[in-house]
């Protein structure tokens, strides 16, 4: 088990609920495409690095800052002599290498990933020194998309290939040397500097814009209308357990609209039309009441 686990972001599940409400622009749309994927590539990773052993310290996920400069980390590794620093990238297709960016064949240009991981690399070094820590740094890319090919890389880029994952990960594993409790501290430390709020652009969105239901649990269609303790959705065929959908729902307005209070009449308007007894009973069920009568609502 990972000494910090990994959690799917805030900003990916808001992307991930008004994909399914409401009509997101193109640059929306590409960036919450780019977000998911980015982020099963790590999980990918996350996989594989569950296979280390005792000898490392996993850390998945970091969001940090160094002299008000922020940095996040996908993957640390920790070890009784070495800090590896991984950048995950879930690129696929063929492309060639140049010293500021990587070139698709049909022309599209990204920005050379290791310019990120070697900016990211300067701010963890200056961190862990103000925490007493002189341990060396490695960084690297790890490109985990089984089909990314990469052409005219220079060999000392730092850059792990689809193929040459599992021989990297075992010749960490090979690694005898024992953990001590500094390196514990060390890691309980900057999980202690992770900033799992750290403000970020959030898309505009409005509730009256938004399409109301449950959600299928299958494949996220919106069910406008619910009715009895199960139905089937009507784009997968998933049989849907009706309660669970509406507090799945629920769930969904809470990350939404964190400031809002969840009253009944609000909570039944926004899963769709039904059994309005059903949402007002889950609410009841799985929610504190503060206030009485027309002035209560649920947290």
């Amino acid at each position: 088990m990972a000494f910090k686990e990994r959690t799917k972001p805030k900003l990916l599940r808001i992307y991930e609920i008004l994909h399914k409400r409401m009509h997101l622009g193109n640059r929306d749309y590409n960036y919450y495409i780019n977000f998911d994927k980015g982020f099963e590539g790590e999980c990918g990773l996350d996989e594989q690095t569950e296979q280390l052993g005792p000898d490392w310290l996993v850390l998945n996920d970091l969001q940090l800052e160094f002299r008000l400069a922020p940095f996040q980390i996908d993957t640390l590794l920790i070890s009784s002599d070495v800090i590896v620093l991984l950048e995950t990238k879930n690129y696929e297709g063929v492309h060639q290498w140049g010293e500021r960016k990587l070139t698709k064949q049909s022309g599209l240009a990204l920005e050379n990933p290791s310019m990120q991981v070697k900016k990211t690399q300067t701010r963890l070094e200056f961190l862990l020194a103000t925490l007493g820590c002189q341990m060396k740094v490695e960084a690297f890319v790890i490109f985990i998309n089984p089909e990314f090919t990469l052409l005219g890389a220079p060999k000392d880029e730092g850059y792990i290939l689809p193929s040459q994952i599992p021989g990297f990960l075992r010749n960490l594993r090979k690694k005898l040397t024992k953990l001590t409790v500094e390196q514990e501290k060390l890691a309980s430390a900057l999980v202690n500097l992770h900033d799992p709020n750290y403000p970020c652009k959030i898309p505009e969105y409005h509730y009256d814009q938004l399409r109301k239901g449950i959600p299928c649990p299958n494949c996220g269609m919106l069910e406008g209308t619910f009715k009895g303790h199960h139905q089937t959705c009507l784009n997968c065929g998933q049989r849907m357990n009706v309660k669970r959908c509406i507090k799945a729902s629920i769930e969904e307005f809470r990350i939404l609209f964190p400031e809002e209070k969840m009253t009944t009449s609000r909570m039944m308007e926004w899963c769709g039309s039904g059994d309005k007894d059903r949402v007002y009973r889950v609410l009841k069920e799985e929610y504190t009441a503060t206030g009485k009568n027309s002035g209560r609502y649920y947290h």
